[in-house]
């Protein structure tokens, strides 16, 4: 696990970002060391920050992700990227006036972050529900692989 004067490594973030969704399913305890460290990976890495936007999605359904997400949120770090990811599953439930107000928050909060600028994109072309699900689902695969090379390199280096 990692030290207060450190930054996760990627694997430490992906692994505790697992364990988190894990327990969250079991309806179990969030650690709060264990959110830090995933919330830390998502805010500080675009790998890890790709990696949660669609494993999350992976193992829970589209209204679980949004729950999750907030008690990321609540007891972690509300950075725009987990505000993104958060935006994502909110337009995969068909909220729109939701998802647009976490993109809002994203881009208050960084008006440049990539993520978020990319949703905008989507939500203002008014893209199919189901093809950012699928865009998701296909692009994890390639997020997966490029995060085998970064394991031991602490997030917000080396990217």
């Amino acid at each position: 696990m990692q030290l207060d004067t450190q930054l996760p490594t990627h694997l430490e973030a992906v692994t505790c970002l697992d364990s988190l969704v894990s327990r969250f399913q079991d309806s179990a305890p969030l650690e709060e060391t264990v959110i830090k460290t995933a919330t830390l990976g998502i805010a500080k890495s675009v790998q890890v920050r790709d990696y949660a936007l669609g494993s999350i999605g992976l193992t829970l359904d589209p209204a679980d992700s949004v729950t999750f997400i907030k008690a990321l949120e609540v007891l972690g770090e509300a950075s725009p990227a987990l505000l993104a990811i958060k935006s994502a599953y909110l337009y995969e439930l068909d909220d729109s006036i939701g998802a647009n107000l976490a993109l809002n928050k994203a881009l208050s909060l960084d008006p440049t972050h990539s993520l978020s600028l990319l949703l905008r994109r989507v939500f203002s072309a008014s893209w199919p529900i189901g093809s950012l699900k699928a865009m998701r689902e296909e692009l994890h695969p390639k997020v997966v692989e490029g995060l085998v090379s970064l394991a031991t390199v602490r997030v917000g280096e080396g990217e």
